[in-house]
Order: C-alpha cells, then sequence, then structure tokens
C-alpha cells in the first residue's frame, strides 16, 4: 500500500499516539522509510507534542489517573470560589462597619 504524503501527515498523530490500525500503521513506517520529507515531518511532530504526552494515560486505558486529575482540579476550584467569598464577606462587613460609625 502506497501512501501519498499528505495522508502520511494526517496519520502522523494516530501513528505517533499509537492509535492507528496496524494496517495504517506498517503503511506509515513503510512510508517514513522511504520519504526523508515525512520523516523530517514526523520527527518535528514528536519534538513540538509534549501537550499529547502529558494525556497518553488515556490511551492506554487509566481513566483513574484521569478521574484523579479532575478531582484534584475541581477541589482547587472550590478552594478558589471559597476564597473569593470569603474576601467579599470580609470586604463587605468592614464597609457596613465603617457605615454604621459614620
Amino acid at each position: 500500500m502506497s501512501l501519498n504524503c499528505d495522508i502520511v501527515m494526517d496519520l502522523v498523530a494516530l501513528y505517533h499516539d499509537g492509535e492507528a490500525s496496524k494496517t495504517s500503521q506498517s503503511a506509515v513506517k513503510e512510508h517514513l522509510r522511504q520519504c526523508k520529507r515525512c520523516r523530517e515531518f514526523y520527527r518535528q511532530y514528536g519534538i513540538t507534542t509534549p501537550a499529547s504526552q502529558s494525556f497518553h494515560f488515556m490511551s492506554n486505558g487509566n481513566y483513574n489517573e484521569l478521574a484523579k486529575q479532575m478531582r484534584i482540579r475541581r477541589l482547587w476550584t472550590v478552594a478558589a470560589v471559597l476564597g473569593y467569598v470569603s474576601a467579599s464577606l470580609c470586604a463587605l462587613i468592614m464597609l457596613l462597619m465603617r457605615v454604621r460609625e459614620d
């Protein structure tokens, strides 16, 4: 199976993350062996996509790690909201005390 460069560049993300089918993987691998331009594109893709590595656990089916990260993010959000509400209440109480003094 011979692929043109545009198709290979579209498949690079799936190939890089190990999500491409076996047929696509072998076709992309064969094309990368033969095409210097696509090899360079694939190399640059691997360098410029560190964000995909942080979500790599999802491709392994490790949804517990994703759930843990979401819980932590939710807790920080709740803490930030509570801090904002507390600061607003303190400011309101101080304002009311100042108005009563006058």
